[in-house]
């Protein structure tokens, strides 16, 4: 059985509180266009934030009508919305047409399906630990065992250290590549140690890098050099960006208007 990851949003318990939100609400339909925002995060929740539609190799942006469908939302008020989503700062819209929503790597929760039925059982189990209820006299054996080795651990632990992530090689690694000068913020450590626990390793960091820098340089058309930044490269489509192959092609001509005029006439820029 294939191990498929579930995504899901994470509201805190004051997001409705918070002064952007409120701020929102207060407008004129504003609790419509709080909810057309709730519905946008849900559907980029697999694609790190982003809202963009790809026909082969073509990149489609959601104009209004699309987005109205998308989300059964009044398309007047996908205008509105948008247009306030991008001046409070809660959305942005590149050149190439994508709408990057700019909080969502903060309200992101995922786990794959295997994590989930072992959640699921715990809690069938009353919340305690699998083999501890299954199994309490091999459990009991078990902690009298560790209970004696404890002065011994003890001792050794001193000279055990945690694995140091190598949060500043990554980081230095990506501002050399990609020309920037990106500092080493506690959301980015948080992104690279979550990587890391899936078992990804220095090696494999550098070459989601060196496969982005490429991309963005060699098709500019469809993947805007703004992306390379540690919450896109380093989010939940890490594999995903690890296993993509890069084919050394020159870059495409723009014909016709830009995505931006595009958007520009449906009114969402």
């Amino acid at each position: 059985m294939s191990n498929k990851r579930y995504y899901w949003l994470k509201l805190k318990e004051n997001f409705f509180e918070d002064d952007t939100i409120q701020w929102l609400e207060e407008q004129e339909n504003g609790k419509e266009y709080a909810l057309f925002y709730l519905k946008l995060c849900l559907k980029s929740l697999k694609t790190d934030g982003k809202l963009v539609r790809f026909v082969g190799e073509k990149l489609i942006p959601y104009d209004k009508a699309a987005l109205s469908k998308m989300t059964n939302t009044d398309a007047d008020t996908v205008v509105v919305a948008m247009n306030l989503f991008k001046e409070i700062g809660l959305i942005s819209i590149y050149e190439t047409g994508e709408i990057f929503l700019n909080q969502l790597a903060e309200m992101v929760g995922s786990e794959t399906n295997k994590a989930e039925s072992m959640r699921r059982l715990r809690i069938e189990n009353g919340g305690g630990n699998i083999v501890t209820r299954s199994y309490p006299d091999v459990t009991k054996s078990y902690q009298n065992v560790t209970q004696s080795k404890s002065k011994s651990k003890e001792i050794d632990s001193s000279s055990q250290k945690e694995e140091k992530l190598p949060y500043k090689d990554i980081i230095d690694y990506l501002n050399e590549r990609a020309d920037r000068q990106f500092k080493l913020v506690d959301k980015t450590k948080t992104l690279i140690k979550t990587r890391w626990n899936e078992g990804q390793r220095l090696e494999d960091f550098k070459k989601v890098i060196d496969i982005k820098v490429k991309h963005a340089n060699d098709t500019s058309d469809f993947f805007d050099s703004k992306y390379l930044q540690p919450s896109t490269l380093f989010g939940n489509k890490f594999d995903e960006y690890l296993n993509q192959y890069v084919a050394d092609k020159p870059k495409k001509k723009k014909e016709g208007k830009t995505w931006q005029e595009s958007m520009m006439e449906e009114g969402l820029m």
